[in-house]
């Protein structure tokens, strides 16, 4: 009809292309496309056709639409307890997320993340958020109000993992998934054993962490173990900040030198190799130092620092397959799981 123009061409390439374009591209049927989107058997050559039809028509699922459809929420929530605002800067937080959320990605779920005092734990409005289909938490404070934190979790009746926790549940909807921090406290503890220490200085923060808590007990364990035993004393900084460890570490050496230093992560032995220079203290030939993670800062100080290394990254991976394997199937595969660490030796402790 006269007064009507044809769309521009070009506008059409704007449209978002959908099922049926696939389909009609790759020579298939739709449902072939639906199976092939969710993840489900298709034939292996069909499969080729499908994935370069969805190349060419640059096809993106349309998440909500299939949400509404299936009945799926398709999202995912993760809480971390955390007195510190800027929680999210913390390196083995950060790579625990990115793991869950880069796994959960891959199947077009979303991750929702809320930091929140350990006080304010139960008041944390993802706890009670609808359209989460699971949850994930890290928490922290003493074990009481951990404990507390973990029992709150079990009755939501949600698919849930808690990460880093000694705790365990018969509920059938927790997992709880870990890193093995009680041997990387030994294995350091067994290491340094050879340095014929007298007496060693474990630096943490005053925040309580179920790792840390760990990862002194294991090196508690192999010096109270050594003929003779090993003097242990804990120094406790307000906070993981360099300054307020550096100061700590700095006001100690100024009373006595230990033959070590042991941090509680990375960034505090960074600190601590700080106060030591500052002091006029040379690391490794008057003192040893070591931390734990192995994440970037070990590279970055002089002397490297001696470390243990963390599979955070791994950790929030393996987190995210269990949840999915969960909501798919009605059952946790695992209900508890325990990642190992490794001992990497480094200059700062000859």
């Amino acid at each position: 009809m006269k007064g009507i123009r044809e769309a521009d061409p070009s506008r059409r390439k704007l449209a978002r292309a959908t099922l049926s374009d696939v389909a009609k591209e790759a020579g298939v049927s739709v449902m072939t496309v639906s199976n092939f989107v969710r993840s489900k058997p298709v034939r292996v050559q069909t499969r080729k056709r499908v994935e370069e039809a969805i190349a060419r028509l640059n096809y993106r699922p349309n998440v909500s639409a299939r949400s509404l459809r299936l009945s799926e929420e398709y999202s995912v929530g993760i809480v971390i307890a955390d007195s510190d605002p800027a929680f999210l800067n913390d390196p083995f937080i950060s790579r625990l997320v990115s793991g869950l959320s880069n796994y959960l990605s891959s199947l077009d779920y979303t991750l929702d993340v809320q930091g929140v005092a350990p006080e304010r734990f139960e008041n944390a409005t993802i706890l009670n958020k609808v359209g989460n289909e699971a949850l994930c938490a890290i928490l922290c404070g003493p074990k009481a109000l951990r404990k507390e934190q973990f029992a709150n979790l079990t009755r939501l009746g949600q698919p849930i993992v808690v990460f880093q926790e000694v705790f365990q549940s018969t509920a059938p909807n927790v997992a709880v998934v870990s890193q093995d921090d009680l041997s990387g406290g030994k294995q350091l503890g067994q290491y340094l054993l050879k340095k014929r220490l007298r007496s060693v200085v474990f630096v943490r923060p005053a925040l309580d962490w179920c790792a840390l808590e760990q990862r002194e007990k294991g090196l508690r364990g192999v010096f109270a173990a050594a003929s003779p035993s090993i003097d242990v004393k804990t120094l406790i900084a307000p906070s993981e900040r360099f300054d307020d460890v550096q100061q700590v570490v700095k006001d100690h050496l100024a009373k006595r030198t230990p033959d070590a230093i042991v941090a509680a992560t990375d960034s505090m032995a960074a600190a601590a190799l700080k106060a030591c220079e500052l002091s006029g203290i040379r690391v490794p030939k008057d003192l040893v130092i070591a931390g734990f993670n192995g994440f970037d800062v070990w590279r970055y100080t002089s002397p490297t620092m001696t470390t243990v290394v963390s599979p955070a990254y791994e950790l929030g991976r393996h987190a995210g397959e269990l949840l999915i394997q969960r909501l798919k199937t009605g059952a946790f595969s695992k209900r508890h799981v325990v990642l190992p660490v490794r001992l990497q030796v480094g200059e700062s402790t000859g």
